[in-house]
Protein backbone atom coordinates (compact mmCIF):
# COMPACT_ATOMS: atom_id res chain seq x y z
CA UNK A 1 0.00 0.00 0.00
CA UNK A 2 2.88 2.37 0.76
CA UNK A 3 4.27 1.81 -2.74
CA UNK A 4 0.86 2.58 -4.24
CA UNK A 5 0.58 5.83 -2.27
CA UNK A 6 4.11 6.77 -3.27
CA UNK A 7 3.30 6.09 -6.93
CA UNK A 8 0.12 8.15 -6.74
CA UNK A 9 2.02 10.93 -5.03
CA UNK A 10 4.66 10.99 -7.76
CA UNK A 11 1.94 10.96 -10.41
CA UNK A 12 0.23 13.89 -8.70
CA UNK A 13 3.50 15.82 -8.56
CA UNK A 14 4.16 15.06 -12.23
CA UNK A 15 0.70 16.27 -13.21
CA UNK A 16 1.20 19.45 -11.17
CA UNK A 17 4.54 20.10 -12.89
CA UNK A 18 2.97 19.58 -16.31
CA UNK A 19 0.09 21.91 -15.49
CA UNK A 20 2.46 24.59 -14.16
CA UNK A 21 4.65 24.30 -17.27
CA UNK A 22 1.61 24.60 -19.52
CA UNK A 23 0.28 27.67 -17.67
CA UNK A 24 3.75 29.24 -17.52
CA UNK A 25 4.15 28.95 -21.28
CA UNK A 26 0.93 30.73 -22.09
CA UNK A 27 1.93 33.57 -24.42
CA UNK A 28 2.11 37.09 -23.13
CA UNK A 29 0.37 39.80 -25.09
CA UNK A 30 2.49 41.48 -27.77
CA UNK A 31 1.16 44.85 -28.82
CA UNK A 32 1.64 45.70 -32.47
CA UNK A 33 2.47 49.10 -33.83
CA UNK A 34 -0.53 50.64 -35.62
CA UNK A 35 -0.57 49.68 -39.27
CA UNK A 36 -1.38 52.83 -41.20
CA UNK A 37 -1.57 51.89 -44.89
CA UNK A 38 1.09 53.52 -47.01
CA UNK A 39 0.13 55.33 -50.24
CA UNK A 40 1.19 52.52 -52.58
CA UNK A 41 -0.38 52.01 -56.01
CA UNK A 42 -1.31 48.32 -56.09
CA UNK A 43 -1.90 48.36 -59.86
CA UNK A 44 1.55 49.78 -60.54
CA UNK A 45 3.21 47.24 -58.26
CA UNK A 46 1.42 44.44 -60.11
CA UNK A 47 2.50 45.79 -63.50
CA UNK A 48 6.12 45.95 -62.38
CA UNK A 49 6.07 42.33 -61.19
CA UNK A 50 4.28 41.32 -64.37
CA UNK A 51 7.10 42.83 -66.42
CA UNK A 52 9.72 40.87 -64.48
CA UNK A 53 7.90 37.57 -65.00
CA UNK A 54 8.04 37.98 -68.79
CA UNK A 55 11.81 37.55 -68.73
CA UNK A 56 12.48 33.78 -68.90
CA UNK A 57 15.36 33.80 -66.45
CA UNK A 58 15.44 30.03 -66.05
CA UNK A 59 18.19 28.05 -64.36
CA UNK A 60 18.33 24.36 -63.61
CA UNK A 61 20.66 22.20 -61.54
CA UNK A 62 21.16 19.68 -64.38
CA UNK A 63 22.31 22.19 -66.99
CA UNK A 64 24.59 25.22 -67.02
CA UNK A 65 22.82 26.89 -69.94
CA UNK A 66 22.02 30.56 -69.36
CA UNK A 67 19.78 32.67 -71.58
CA UNK A 68 21.94 35.80 -71.57
CA UNK A 69 19.30 37.91 -73.30
CA UNK A 70 16.73 37.13 -70.61
CA UNK A 71 18.99 37.93 -67.67
CA UNK A 72 20.54 41.05 -69.19
CA UNK A 73 17.08 42.12 -70.32
CA UNK A 74 15.91 41.93 -66.72
CA UNK A 75 18.92 44.04 -65.68
CA UNK A 76 17.82 46.74 -68.12
CA UNK A 77 14.21 46.44 -66.97
CA UNK A 78 15.26 47.07 -63.37
CA UNK A 79 17.19 50.17 -64.42
CA UNK A 80 14.21 51.61 -66.32
CA UNK A 81 11.62 50.68 -63.71
CA UNK A 82 13.56 51.90 -60.68
CA UNK A 83 15.51 54.98 -61.81
CA UNK A 84 16.12 56.41 -58.32
CA UNK A 85 17.60 53.13 -57.14
CA UNK A 86 20.07 53.18 -59.99
CA UNK A 87 20.89 56.86 -59.56
CA UNK A 88 21.40 56.69 -55.79
CA UNK A 89 22.82 53.24 -55.02
CA UNK A 90 26.17 51.85 -56.04
CA UNK A 91 25.63 48.86 -58.34
CA UNK A 92 28.12 46.13 -59.17
CA UNK A 93 27.58 43.34 -61.66
CA UNK A 94 29.00 40.12 -60.26
CA UNK A 95 29.97 37.27 -62.57
CA UNK A 96 28.05 38.75 -65.53
CA UNK A 97 24.51 38.13 -64.29
CA UNK A 98 24.24 38.70 -60.53
CA UNK A 99 23.81 42.16 -58.99
CA UNK A 100 25.00 43.77 -55.76
CA UNK A 101 23.71 47.17 -54.62
CA UNK A 102 25.05 49.31 -51.79
CA UNK A 103 22.84 51.97 -50.23
CA UNK A 104 25.35 54.12 -48.38
CA UNK A 105 24.31 55.17 -44.90
CA UNK A 106 24.77 58.54 -43.20
CA UNK A 107 27.65 57.45 -41.01
CA UNK A 108 26.37 55.16 -38.29
CA UNK A 109 29.00 52.79 -36.90
CA UNK A 110 26.48 49.94 -36.99
CA UNK A 111 27.31 47.12 -39.34
CA UNK A 112 25.28 47.00 -42.57
CA UNK A 113 22.56 44.47 -43.23
CA UNK A 114 21.80 42.55 -46.38
CA UNK A 115 18.51 41.94 -48.19
CA UNK A 116 18.56 39.00 -50.61
CA UNK A 117 16.54 38.15 -53.70
CA UNK A 118 17.16 36.04 -56.78
CA UNK A 119 16.14 36.68 -60.36
CA UNK A 120 16.18 33.09 -61.66
CA UNK A 121 13.24 30.71 -61.77
CA UNK A 122 12.80 26.98 -62.26
CA UNK A 123 11.76 25.59 -65.66
CA UNK A 124 8.16 24.84 -66.55
CA UNK A 125 7.63 21.18 -67.39
CA UNK A 126 6.40 20.88 -70.98
CA UNK A 127 3.76 18.32 -70.06
CA UNK A 128 2.13 20.78 -67.62
CA UNK A 129 1.95 23.86 -69.87
CA UNK A 130 -1.63 23.08 -70.87
CA UNK A 131 -2.66 22.95 -67.22
CA UNK A 132 -1.80 26.60 -66.60
CA UNK A 133 -4.82 28.92 -66.50
CA UNK A 134 -2.50 31.69 -67.72
CA UNK A 135 0.66 31.22 -69.78
CA UNK A 136 3.64 30.49 -67.48
CA UNK A 137 5.63 33.55 -68.55
CA UNK A 138 2.72 35.83 -69.44
CA UNK A 139 2.76 37.86 -66.25
CA UNK A 140 -1.01 38.17 -66.67
CA UNK A 141 -2.83 40.29 -64.10
CA UNK A 142 -6.25 38.79 -63.53
CA UNK A 143 -8.67 38.01 -60.70
CA UNK A 144 -6.59 39.95 -58.20
CA UNK A 145 -3.38 38.02 -58.93
CA UNK A 146 -0.18 38.33 -60.93
CA UNK A 147 0.29 34.98 -62.69
CA UNK A 148 3.43 33.26 -63.90
CA UNK A 149 6.60 31.40 -63.04
CA UNK A 150 8.50 33.32 -60.40
CA UNK A 151 5.51 35.32 -59.13
CA UNK A 152 6.25 33.97 -55.65
CA UNK A 153 9.69 32.39 -56.07
CA UNK A 154 11.06 34.93 -56.09
CA UNK A 155 10.34 37.86 -58.35
CA UNK A 156 7.56 38.94 -56.02
CA UNK A 157 10.11 39.49 -53.27
CA UNK A 158 12.54 41.04 -55.74
CA UNK A 159 9.82 43.50 -56.74
CA UNK A 160 8.98 44.26 -53.10
CA UNK A 161 12.59 45.09 -52.24
CA UNK A 162 13.10 47.40 -55.21
CA UNK A 163 9.73 49.08 -54.74
CA UNK A 164 10.64 49.67 -51.10
CA UNK A 165 13.92 51.41 -51.93
CA UNK A 166 12.40 53.46 -54.77
CA UNK A 167 9.57 54.57 -52.46
CA UNK A 168 11.93 55.57 -49.66
CA UNK A 169 14.20 57.49 -52.03
CA UNK A 170 11.20 59.38 -53.39
CA UNK A 171 10.29 60.17 -49.79
CA UNK A 172 13.79 61.51 -49.16
CA UNK A 173 14.65 58.83 -46.64
CA UNK A 174 18.33 58.18 -45.93
CA UNK A 175 19.42 55.23 -43.79
CA UNK A 176 21.92 55.81 -41.02
CA UNK A 177 23.88 52.65 -41.81
CA UNK A 178 24.78 50.92 -45.05
CA UNK A 179 22.28 48.54 -46.61
CA UNK A 180 23.21 45.94 -49.23
CA UNK A 181 20.90 44.25 -51.72
CA UNK A 182 22.12 41.04 -53.34
CA UNK A 183 20.33 39.63 -56.38
CA UNK A 184 21.65 36.22 -57.39
CA UNK A 185 21.09 34.60 -60.76
CA UNK A 186 21.36 30.86 -60.00
CA UNK A 187 19.70 30.21 -56.65
CA UNK A 188 17.62 27.43 -58.19
CA UNK A 189 20.85 25.59 -59.06
CA UNK A 190 22.39 26.17 -55.60
CA UNK A 191 23.93 29.62 -56.10
CA UNK A 192 27.55 28.66 -56.80
CA UNK A 193 27.97 31.21 -59.58
CA UNK A 194 25.75 33.94 -58.16
CA UNK A 195 25.34 34.32 -54.41
CA UNK A 196 28.61 32.57 -53.69
CA UNK A 197 30.49 35.03 -55.92
CA UNK A 198 28.69 37.98 -54.32
CA UNK A 199 29.61 36.68 -50.86
CA UNK A 200 33.24 36.29 -51.93
CA UNK A 201 33.24 39.88 -53.21
CA UNK A 202 31.86 41.15 -49.89
CA UNK A 203 34.40 39.11 -47.94
CA UNK A 204 37.28 40.35 -50.09
CA UNK A 205 36.02 43.92 -49.60
CA UNK A 206 36.19 43.47 -45.83
CA UNK A 207 32.42 43.76 -45.32
CA UNK A 208 30.95 42.33 -42.12
CA UNK A 209 27.17 42.20 -41.89
CA UNK A 210 24.89 42.66 -38.92
CA UNK A 211 22.22 40.36 -40.31
CA UNK A 212 20.88 38.84 -43.52
CA UNK A 213 17.24 38.52 -44.60
CA UNK A 214 16.23 36.18 -47.43
CA UNK A 215 13.10 34.37 -48.60
CA UNK A 216 11.85 31.46 -46.54
CA UNK A 217 9.43 31.58 -43.63
CA UNK A 218 5.84 31.90 -44.76
CA UNK A 219 2.45 32.75 -43.36
CA UNK A 220 0.28 29.69 -42.87
CA UNK A 221 -2.95 28.53 -41.26
CA UNK A 222 -2.19 27.58 -37.67
CA UNK A 223 -4.93 24.93 -37.71
CA UNK A 224 -2.39 22.28 -38.71
CA UNK A 225 -0.70 22.92 -35.35
CA UNK A 226 -3.91 23.21 -33.38
CA UNK A 227 -3.80 27.01 -33.29
CA UNK A 228 -6.83 29.22 -33.90
CA UNK A 229 -4.80 31.87 -35.71
CA UNK A 230 -2.59 32.43 -38.69
CA UNK A 231 1.12 31.84 -38.08
CA UNK A 232 4.06 33.74 -39.57
CA UNK A 233 7.31 31.80 -39.46
CA UNK A 234 10.84 33.21 -39.47
CA UNK A 235 13.46 30.77 -40.67
CA UNK A 236 16.42 30.69 -38.26
CA UNK A 237 18.14 27.69 -39.82
CA UNK A 238 17.93 25.69 -43.02
CA UNK A 239 18.49 22.04 -43.68
CA UNK A 240 21.53 20.76 -45.47
CA UNK A 241 21.32 19.38 -48.98
CA UNK A 242 22.75 16.39 -50.84
CA UNK A 243 22.28 14.88 -54.28
CA UNK A 244 23.60 11.32 -54.20
CA UNK A 245 23.98 9.04 -57.21
CA UNK A 246 23.49 5.32 -56.66
CA UNK A 247 24.77 2.93 -59.31
CA UNK A 248 24.21 -0.80 -59.72
CA UNK A 249 25.93 -2.83 -62.46
CA UNK A 250 25.50 -6.26 -64.08
CA UNK A 251 26.60 -8.08 -67.22
CA UNK A 252 23.53 -7.02 -69.17
CA UNK A 253 22.28 -9.16 -72.02
CA UNK A 254 18.92 -10.21 -73.41
CA UNK A 255 15.86 -9.70 -71.23
CA UNK A 256 14.69 -13.25 -71.95
CA UNK A 257 17.51 -14.66 -69.80
CA UNK A 258 17.66 -12.44 -66.71
CA UNK A 259 20.03 -13.27 -63.86
CA UNK A 260 18.76 -13.77 -60.33
CA UNK A 261 19.39 -10.10 -59.55
CA UNK A 262 19.46 -7.47 -62.28
CA UNK A 263 21.08 -4.06 -62.02
CA UNK A 264 17.62 -2.48 -61.94
CA UNK A 265 16.50 -4.95 -59.26
CA UNK A 266 19.56 -4.28 -57.09
CA UNK A 267 19.08 -0.54 -57.46
CA UNK A 268 15.38 -0.81 -56.62
CA UNK A 269 16.18 -2.80 -53.48
CA UNK A 270 18.69 -0.15 -52.42
CA UNK A 271 16.16 2.65 -52.90
CA UNK A 272 13.49 0.73 -51.03
CA UNK A 273 15.91 0.15 -48.16
CA UNK A 274 16.75 3.86 -47.96
CA UNK A 275 13.07 4.82 -47.87
CA UNK A 276 12.33 2.20 -45.22
CA UNK A 277 15.33 2.80 -42.94
CA UNK A 278 15.70 6.53 -42.58
CA UNK A 279 17.77 8.51 -40.12
CA UNK A 280 16.11 9.07 -36.77
CA UNK A 281 14.02 12.16 -36.02
CA UNK A 282 15.46 14.62 -33.52
CA UNK A 283 14.26 17.44 -31.28
CA UNK A 284 16.73 20.05 -32.52
CA UNK A 285 17.00 23.68 -31.40
CA UNK A 286 14.94 25.31 -34.19
CA UNK A 287 12.07 22.96 -33.39
CA UNK A 288 12.37 23.66 -29.66
CA UNK A 289 12.36 27.40 -30.35
CA UNK A 290 9.27 27.03 -32.54
CA UNK A 291 7.42 25.01 -29.90
CA UNK A 292 8.34 27.56 -27.24
CA UNK A 293 6.79 30.27 -29.41
CA UNK A 294 3.60 28.51 -30.50
CA UNK A 295 2.99 25.93 -27.76
CA UNK A 296 0.94 28.28 -25.60
CA UNK A 297 -1.43 28.97 -28.49
CA UNK A 298 -2.13 25.28 -29.15
CA UNK A 299 -5.34 23.56 -28.17
CA UNK A 300 -5.52 20.84 -25.54
CA UNK A 301 -3.76 18.37 -25.44
CA UNK A 302 -1.14 19.73 -27.87
CA UNK A 303 -0.37 22.63 -25.52
CA UNK A 304 0.49 20.17 -22.75
CA UNK A 305 2.68 18.09 -25.06
CA UNK A 306 4.57 21.18 -26.28
CA UNK A 307 5.09 22.51 -22.76
CA UNK A 308 6.42 19.28 -21.25
CA UNK A 309 8.99 17.91 -23.68
CA UNK A 310 10.93 16.32 -20.83
CA UNK A 311 8.25 13.64 -20.75
CA UNK A 312 6.42 14.00 -24.10
CA UNK A 313 9.41 14.03 -26.47
CA UNK A 314 8.88 10.51 -27.82
CA UNK A 315 5.18 11.12 -28.37
CA UNK A 316 5.94 14.41 -30.14
CA UNK A 317 8.57 12.85 -32.42
CA UNK A 318 6.20 10.04 -33.38
CA UNK A 319 3.49 12.55 -34.18
CA UNK A 320 5.74 14.70 -36.35
CA UNK A 321 7.27 11.73 -38.17
CA UNK A 322 3.85 10.34 -39.11
CA UNK A 323 3.17 12.95 -41.81
CA UNK A 324 5.38 14.34 -44.63
CA UNK A 325 5.40 17.98 -43.48
CA UNK A 326 6.08 17.07 -39.87
CA UNK A 327 8.67 14.49 -40.84
CA UNK A 328 10.56 17.11 -42.84
CA UNK A 329 10.84 19.24 -39.70
CA UNK A 330 12.37 16.54 -37.50
CA UNK A 331 14.49 14.28 -39.69
CA UNK A 332 16.73 14.06 -42.72
CA UNK A 333 14.41 13.29 -45.63
CA UNK A 334 15.03 10.80 -48.45
CA UNK A 335 13.59 11.49 -51.91
CA UNK A 336 14.50 9.39 -54.96
CA UNK A 337 14.00 11.74 -57.89
CA UNK A 338 15.70 10.43 -61.06
CA UNK A 339 16.17 6.95 -62.57
CA UNK A 340 17.91 5.54 -65.64
CA UNK A 341 18.51 2.02 -66.89
CA UNK A 342 18.42 0.18 -70.17
CA UNK A 343 17.88 1.93 -73.50
CA UNK A 344 15.38 -0.68 -74.71
CA UNK A 345 12.56 -2.70 -73.11
CA UNK A 346 14.08 -6.08 -74.05
CA UNK A 347 17.67 -5.31 -73.03
CA UNK A 348 19.03 -5.83 -69.54
CA UNK A 349 20.69 -2.73 -68.12
CA UNK A 350 24.44 -3.06 -67.66
CA UNK A 351 24.19 -0.04 -65.42
CA UNK A 352 21.21 1.37 -63.51
CA UNK A 353 21.45 4.75 -61.83
CA UNK A 354 19.33 6.77 -59.46
CA UNK A 355 19.62 10.24 -58.00
CA UNK A 356 18.38 10.55 -54.44
CA UNK A 357 17.87 13.98 -52.89
CA UNK A 358 18.41 14.34 -49.15
CA UNK A 359 17.58 17.36 -46.98
CA UNK A 360 19.82 17.09 -43.94
CA UNK A 361 18.35 17.89 -40.52
CA UNK A 362 20.35 20.03 -38.03
CA UNK A 363 21.18 17.03 -35.82
CA UNK A 364 22.84 15.21 -38.76
CA UNK A 365 25.73 15.98 -41.11
CA UNK A 366 26.95 15.06 -44.59
CA UNK A 367 29.33 12.55 -43.01
CA UNK A 368 26.54 10.98 -40.94
CA UNK A 369 24.34 10.77 -44.02
CA UNK A 370 26.98 9.10 -46.19
CA UNK A 371 27.70 6.54 -43.50
CA UNK A 372 23.99 5.78 -43.25
CA UNK A 373 23.61 5.43 -47.03
CA UNK A 374 26.56 3.09 -47.47
CA UNK A 375 25.49 0.92 -44.56
CA UNK A 376 21.93 0.74 -45.87
CA UNK A 377 22.53 0.02 -49.58
CA UNK A 378 25.46 -2.38 -49.10
CA UNK A 379 28.80 -2.75 -50.85
CA UNK A 380 27.41 -3.72 -54.28
CA UNK A 381 25.93 -0.26 -54.87
CA UNK A 382 28.29 2.56 -55.79
CA UNK A 383 27.61 5.79 -53.90
CA UNK A 384 28.75 9.09 -55.44
CA UNK A 385 28.23 12.59 -54.08
CA UNK A 386 27.09 14.98 -56.80
CA UNK A 387 26.80 17.90 -54.40
CA UNK A 388 26.36 18.21 -50.66
CA UNK A 389 26.03 21.03 -48.14
CA UNK A 390 25.90 20.94 -44.36
CA UNK A 391 22.87 22.32 -42.47
CA UNK A 392 23.25 26.00 -41.74
CA UNK A 393 23.96 27.38 -38.30
CA UNK A 394 21.03 28.27 -36.04
CA UNK A 395 20.48 32.01 -35.65
CA UNK A 396 19.52 33.42 -32.27
CA UNK A 397 15.97 34.62 -31.65
CA UNK A 398 17.13 37.10 -29.02
CA UNK A 399 19.19 39.32 -31.31
CA UNK A 400 18.17 42.87 -32.08
CA UNK A 401 17.88 41.88 -35.74
CA UNK A 402 15.36 39.12 -35.00
CA UNK A 403 13.34 41.49 -32.83
CA UNK A 404 13.27 44.09 -35.61
CA UNK A 405 11.98 41.49 -38.07
CA UNK A 406 9.47 40.24 -35.49
CA UNK A 407 8.17 43.76 -34.78
CA UNK A 408 7.89 44.55 -38.47
CA UNK A 409 5.90 41.39 -39.16
CA UNK A 410 3.62 42.26 -36.23
CA UNK A 411 2.98 45.70 -37.69
CA UNK A 412 1.82 44.17 -40.99
CA UNK A 413 0.06 41.11 -39.56
CA UNK A 414 -1.01 42.22 -36.06
CA UNK A 415 -3.19 39.18 -35.33
CA UNK A 416 -0.65 36.56 -36.42
CA UNK A 417 1.32 34.28 -34.14
CA UNK A 418 5.02 34.69 -35.00
CA UNK A 419 7.48 31.87 -34.53
CA UNK A 420 10.98 30.80 -35.53
CA UNK A 421 11.26 27.60 -37.50
CA UNK A 422 13.49 25.31 -39.54
CA UNK A 423 13.59 26.13 -43.26
CA UNK A 424 13.33 22.77 -45.02
CA UNK A 425 14.41 24.04 -48.45
CA UNK A 426 17.72 25.62 -49.50
CA UNK A 427 18.24 29.35 -50.10
CA UNK A 428 21.09 31.64 -51.07
CA UNK A 429 21.25 32.90 -47.49
CA UNK A 430 23.43 30.00 -46.33
CA UNK A 431 26.25 31.34 -48.54
CA UNK A 432 26.39 34.59 -46.54
CA UNK A 433 26.38 32.94 -43.13
CA UNK A 434 30.12 33.45 -42.56
CA UNK A 435 29.67 37.21 -43.03
CA UNK A 436 26.68 37.75 -40.71
CA UNK A 437 27.50 38.37 -37.06
CA UNK A 438 23.91 38.97 -35.94
CA UNK A 439 22.15 36.09 -37.68
CA UNK A 440 20.65 34.89 -40.95
CA UNK A 441 16.86 35.01 -41.18
CA UNK A 442 14.33 33.96 -43.79
CA UNK A 443 10.83 35.38 -44.31
CA UNK A 444 8.45 35.88 -47.24
CA UNK A 445 5.96 38.64 -46.34
CA UNK A 446 3.00 37.58 -48.49
CA UNK A 447 -0.34 36.74 -46.87
CA UNK A 448 -1.66 34.79 -49.89
CA UNK A 449 1.12 32.22 -49.51
CA UNK A 450 -1.15 30.49 -47.01
CA UNK A 451 -3.34 29.52 -49.98
CA UNK A 452 -0.88 29.40 -52.89
CA UNK A 453 2.23 27.81 -51.39
CA UNK A 454 1.76 24.66 -53.49
CA UNK A 455 2.08 26.65 -56.72
CA UNK A 456 5.77 27.35 -56.04
CA UNK A 457 7.70 25.31 -58.64
CA UNK A 458 4.29 24.00 -59.72
CA UNK A 459 1.38 24.74 -62.03
CA UNK A 460 -0.38 28.09 -61.78
CA UNK A 461 2.16 30.01 -59.70
CA UNK A 462 0.63 33.32 -58.71
CA UNK A 463 0.85 36.15 -56.18
CA UNK A 464 -2.09 38.18 -54.96
CA UNK A 465 -1.71 41.87 -55.75
CA UNK A 466 -2.85 42.79 -52.24
CA UNK A 467 -0.14 40.52 -50.83
CA UNK A 468 2.44 42.19 -53.03
CA UNK A 469 1.45 45.58 -51.59
CA UNK A 470 1.77 44.20 -48.05
CA UNK A 471 5.19 42.81 -48.97
CA UNK A 472 6.36 46.23 -50.11
CA UNK A 473 5.05 47.73 -46.85
CA UNK A 474 6.93 45.08 -44.89
CA UNK A 475 10.26 46.04 -46.46
CA UNK A 476 9.62 49.76 -46.11
CA UNK A 477 8.89 49.35 -42.41
CA UNK A 478 11.81 46.98 -41.91
CA UNK A 479 14.29 49.32 -43.56
CA UNK A 480 13.05 52.17 -41.40
CA UNK A 481 13.14 50.02 -38.25
CA UNK A 482 16.56 48.53 -38.92
CA UNK A 483 18.23 51.25 -40.94
CA UNK A 484 18.91 53.53 -37.98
Amino acid sequence: MTILYAALGLLFILICIMVINTVYKRPSRVDAAPNMPLPLDEDTLAKHLSGMIRFKTVTCAITNDIDSAAFLGLHNYLEKTYPLVHQSLDKKVINTYSLLYKWAGMGSDKKPFLLIAHMDVVPVEKRTVGEWLHEPFSGDIADGYVWGRGAIDMKGQLTAIFECVEYLLEEGYAPQRDIYIAVGHDEESMGSQGAQKIAEHLRDSGVRLDFVLDEGGVVTDGAVMGINAMVATIGICEKGYADIKLTATSSGGHASRPPKTTAVGALSAAITALEKRQLRPGLHKPLKDMLDAVGGYMKFPLNIIAANLFITKRLLMAGFAAKPTGSALVRTTTAPTMLSGSSAPNVLAEKAEAIVNFRIAPQDSVETLLGHIKKTVGSNIAVDVLQAYEPSGVSDTKTQAYQKIFQTIKSIFPDYVIAPYLMIAATDSRLYEHLADGGVYRFSPFRSLSEDLDTIHGVGERLKTESLREGVEFYIRLVKNAGQ
